[in-house]
């Protein structure tokens, strides 16, 4: 069955890498994926709130600090080169 089974070339390889890559680092993959860990951070840490509206303000003031820290990394390495 081994001989049924041609190998990709080495081109083909490193444009499927290029285009994984290029989706992983885009902006729209990381803020996306700060919504997400930002739902599963308070769904965790909403049994200690004292209600929906504390959960909903915790949400909303992690996502954002972390979407402005993203931000300001960002910024200072795109700078630096």
């Amino acid at each position: 069955m081994r001989f049924l089974y041609k190998r990709p070339s080495m081109e083909q390889m490193q444009e499927e890498l290029n285009t994984v890559m290029e989706v992983m680092v885009s902006d729209l993959f990381i803020y996306l994926d700060l919504f997400i860990f930002s739902i599963i951070f308070t769904l965790l840490l909403f049994p200690v709130m004292h209600s929906l509206v504390m959960s909903i303000l915790f949400f909303f003031a992690f996502y954002s600090l972390f979407s402005c820290l993203y931000f300001f990394v960002f910024n200072r390495l795109m700078k630096k080169n």
